[in-house]
């Protein structure tokens, strides 16, 4: 499938970059279509496959996306297409969407193309921390590199278009995931969350859009993308982040001086559950990790180190374990699966 990468912990899990004791990953995308092509929604069978044709041929014409791997769903197994929606190169709408469309993605899943979903292309940039700056530039340097080969659908009254009305203009999206377990723990959160949804911010669950909060983690976007240059999105959703995590962090030292033997009582019955439970499900596993990440970076508990818990985590997901075992599982096989990992994960680090 993602030749020698499939293995290896992508880049935006690995814990590396700055401010991970609240973010875990920054996300920048662009949306992007091609002139005189319709929209994927209304794209023919053939006109799809020109499009992907079109897109994959202007990439591999770059020496930016040598040794990239170009990933057609069409002739994926479904289940190697859904551990690629789990590790965030793909999206629910790639799995619905039919005929010619894919990711190409390089660099640990870095930068992740998707082809014919929801637009013709939207360019994305995966990366550890809060570094919303960085993960912009990448995307814009790679938007002109596809710019240069590819007439892409341009209005100058609207700005770029998109499929979606409330991505046109920039066509962009800034998203940050989120632990803010603190702030669940002292009954805040709804009042920080209100606040950011009126300062223009967008509010999701653990997998992004339509999707749950699991386990503490929240998904903050821009909810505007057009009216403003994309450095001022960038800078303006970055500063919206910033204060959410000093009010976490507040948080997280208020529950440690008033209730601290409440915090250990969470953070140590989620060792035990995951030491010795024979069942988890998956939205329960990953709350389970989200108390066992608090108690590390309160200093409950000393190990292991947050990026391995981000392992687990993503080892745990249904597609990666049926990918792991090599063949399908029902649902109690992937819970029985996800207790007996999660049991060898805390038996390895004596927790």
């Amino acid at each position: 499938m993602i030749s020698g990468e499939w293995k290896a912990l992508p880049s935006w899990l690995s814990n590396e970059g700055p401010e991970t004791d609240v973010v875990v990953s920054t996300r920048v995308r662009l949306a992007r279509n091609l002139a005189q092509r319709s929209f994927p929604a209304r794209c023919s069978s053939p006109e799809r496959t020109q499009v992907f044709e079109d897109i994959t041929n202007s990439l591999k014409s770059s020496s930016r996306f040598r040794g990239y791997e170009y990933l057609n769903f069409s002739s994926l197994p479904e289940l190697h297409q859904r551990a690629l929606v789990e590790r965030r190169a793909g999206s629910a709408e790639l799995l619905k969407a039919q005929g010619d469309r894919g990711v190409v993605t390089g660099d640990r899943f870095r930068v992740c193309i998707m082809i014919n979903e929801e637009d013709h292309i939207r360019i994305q940039c995966f990366l550890s921390g809060c570094l919303p700056e960085a993960a912009w530039g990448t995307v814009s340097e790679i938007d002109d590199d596809i710019g240069s080969s590819l007439e892409i659908a341009y209005d100058s009254r609207r700005g770029f278009l998109t499929s979606c009305a409330t991505n046109s203009g920039t066509g962009l999206r800034i998203s940050f995931l989120l632990h803010l377990p603190a702030l669940i723990l002292t009954r805040s959160i709804d009042q920080v969350l209100q606040a950011v949804t009126q300062m223009g911010v967008s509010v999701r669950g653990f997998f992004g859009e339509h999707s749950d909060v699991i386990g503490a983690f929240f998904q903050l976007s821009n909810h505007a993308a057009m009216g403003a240059e994309e450095e001022q999105f960038v800078a303006d959703t970055h500063g919206t982040v910033q204060e959410v995590m000093r009010l976490e962090r507040e948080a997280r030292e208020s529950i440690v001086n008033d209730a601290r033997e409440e915090l250990e009582d969470k953070v140590y019955r989620a060792c035990g559950a995951l030491r010795y439970a024979r069942l988890l499900e998956l939205n329960e596993c990953i709350s389970l990790l989200s108390a066992l990440r608090l108690g590390l970076h309160c200093g409950i508990v000393q190990r292991p180190a947050p990026g391995r818990l981000n392992e687990l985590l993503l080892d745990c997901l249904p597609a990666h374990m049926q990918m792991e075992l090599g063949r399908g599982m029902d649902d109690d096989e992937i819970n029985r699966h996800r207790a007996e990992r999660a049991r060898s994960f805390m038996e390895e680090w004596n927790i």
